[in-house]
């Protein structure tokens, strides 16, 4: 229960891929930034592969519910170990390792990190 909360607090929304971004009009200058003849810019339509960036609840749910009946894997049960000890760059660097990603690292060690954070509010 408490995992399914915590995934639902973690937003997941990049907002600059989902709308279609403003690009700045050319000056008439024949040099520098916007450089080049004036015309009137169209906006670019939003890529299709935006939409995966967009909140699935039903799917959080579903992972939710499946960490919930699993557990931890023994990754998380050492990166957690790790925090517990205060070794939170090797827990990063374990993270990285495993997943191959330092973005996805950092995003795994705060996810144990607030799963430490309420186990010890679930205790008090």
């Amino acid at each position: 229960h408490s995992f399914c909360t915590l995934l639902t607090t973690i937003a997941m929304t990049t907002k600059s891929r989902q709308q279609a971004r403003e690009r700045p009009a050319a000056t008439g200058i024949i040099a520098g930034f916007n450089k080049g003849h004036k015309t009137t810019k169209r906006s670019r339509p939003v890529m299709r592969k935006a939409r995966l960036a967009l909140p699935h609840k039903r799917l959080r749910a579903v992972k939710a519910i499946i960490s919930e009946v699993v557990g931890l894997s023994p990754m998380e049960k050492r990166v957690i170990e790790m925090l517990r000890v205060g070794k939170e760059k090797r827990a990063l660097k374990l993270c990285n390792k495993r997943l191959g990603n330092i973005r996805v690292a950092k995003k795994k060690r705060a996810r144990m990190e607030d799963l430490i954070r309420q186990q010890v509010q679930k205790k008090k």
